[in-house]
């Protein structure tokens, strides 16, 4: 009996769906988050957002950081390449990424970690409050809330589209 349990195809979010349908908002000349991070100085926007403790993402991204070892890069970066990696239609390969951030791939995403989308759904969950700094030439503040608009998510707190952008992101890389 539990053989037959461990050989079933992995669980597929029924909740995903409403996040893979939706239109990306045009860059234009907005360039890409690795680019902008990686000039010496950058000026910094606030994106503030409350994402679900039960996703560990502080923790997610601290492992990130030593498994790749890229101590010097603070999580806010991180955040903001998930968040732009999101908004231009992200796909589920960190070969799309511009090196050498498309080699930061980690050992795999833990299991017992749920979907974004599955614990947004829940009625009541805990959030923990995170305050980044992230480039302002990304203009991912005005990105988002265009996302929103686009998409007719005038409803969903942008704290939780950062939720989505940087889980996904993370399991792409393998945290």
């Amino acid at each position: 009996m539990l053989a037959a349990f461990e050989k079933r195809a992995p669980a597929v979010s029924q909740n995903a769906a409403m996040w893979d349908q939706h239109t990306v908002p045009q860059v234009g000349t907005v360039p890409r988050a690795e680019e902008v991070l990686s000039q010496r100085f950058v000026t910094r926007e606030n994106l503030n957002a409350s994402v679900p403790t039960k996703l560990d993402v502080p923790y997610r991204i601290e492992v990130l950081r030593v498994v790749s070892g890229i101590n010097h890069i603070p999580p806010a970066d991180l955040v903001a390449v998930a968040v732009d990696w999101f908004l231009r239609g992200g796909k589920p390969s960190p070969d799309e990424m511009l090196p050498p951030w498309n080699t930061y791939v980690g050992p795999g995403t833990p299991d017992n970690v749920p979907k974004a989308e599955d614990i947004l759904q829940e009625r009541f969950f805990d959030r923990d409050p995170l305050k980044w700094q992230v480039p302002e030439a990304l203009q991912l503040t005005r990105r988002l809330n265009l996302y929103r608009v686009m998409n007719r998510l005038t409803k969903v707190p942008v704290g939780d589209i950062v939720t989505v952008a940087v889980d996904r992101w993370l399991r792409v890389m393998q945290y």
